[in-house]
């Protein structure tokens, strides 16, 4: 997460982890939570993150905590640990094709949105492609970026996306973090006045891009961006309805405290 010469466009664990937690800990009064997640790297940092800010931050109940390899398809156990156990939320961070077996499992066992919260970090648009939202439906996620984003930015994106890739395509949080990245660098070369990489990255720090379909970011010096958090419920055909946006939260992808 830090690099000299890297400019990182996607949301890091302040923006999306901690404040995604805040959120949903008060709109749903919750205080338990069963953490889920692939087993790798991302998904055990951010369970350690997330673990973290539950019982220090929000003084709430981790529950448990289980991973699962890549690739794993069989959840019929660990949702009846769930069932058992009645979290206030499952907060999930499982990703890749898993999720498929993962969410239509969890509403064959009747663990749906009507009676169980659950917030995601790793289901975008593109994850519902396979997913189908009839299988999310009413369930949360905490990114940056939703396709149906109600902005002239992201009204305009979308169209031209569209047109390119199909009436069928859809953009979730990460294609829209990577599509900021050409544009931030043009910026900076534009600023430096040269293609020289230490030059650019010089220029980086600042850096504004008023035009980003999420609707506008900054670039800091640590060189992740000032964004937001959207948290979106998903709804049957496959988009999701934002019911929770932020203020620009700024980067800190080394919080004191969570280490």
């Amino acid at each position: 997460e830090q690099s000299k010469n890297v400019i990182y466009t996607g949301q890091e664990a302040t923006q999306q982890i901690r404040a995604g937690l805040d959120w949903i800990a008060k709109e749903k009064n919750a205080k338990t939570f069963y953490l889920i997640g692939s087993d790798y790297i991302w998904p055990r940092t951010s369970m350690k993150i997330a673990r973290k800010h539950i019982e220090n931050v929000l003084k709430g109940t981790v529950v448990a905590e289980e991973y699962f390899p890549l690739g794993h398809t069989n959840f019929g156990s660990v949702i009846n640990k769930m069932k058992l156990k009645k979290p206030d939320v499952i907060y999930s961070a499982v990703v890749g094709g898993s999720n498929v077996a993962w969410y239509k499992q969890l509403k064959a066992a009747g663990v749906t949105a009507e009676k169980q919260t659950l917030l995601t970090i790793s289901v975008t648009e593109d994850e519902v492609l396979g997913i189908g939202g009839e299988n999310m439906k009413g369930f949360y996620s905490a990114m940056k970026y939703f396709q149906s984003l109600d902005n002239a930015n992201n009204q305009k994106f979308v169209k031209a996306f569209k047109e390119m890739w199909g009436a069928d395509s859809v953009i979730g949080d990460v294609t829209q973090a990577a599509y900021l990245g050409p544009w931030l660098w043009k910026e900076a070369v534009e600023k430096a006045g040269s293609f020289d990489v230490d030059k650019v990255v010089a220029a980086s720090p600042g850096l504004e891009l008023k035009t980003a379909p999420e609707g506008y970011v900054k670039v800091h010096p640590n060189h992740h961006l000032w964004s937001k958090l959207r948290v979106g419920q998903w709804d049957a055909n496959g988009q999701a309805k934002v019911v929770y946006e932020s203020e620009l939260i700024e980067p800190n992808p080394f919080p004191a405290g969570y280490q």
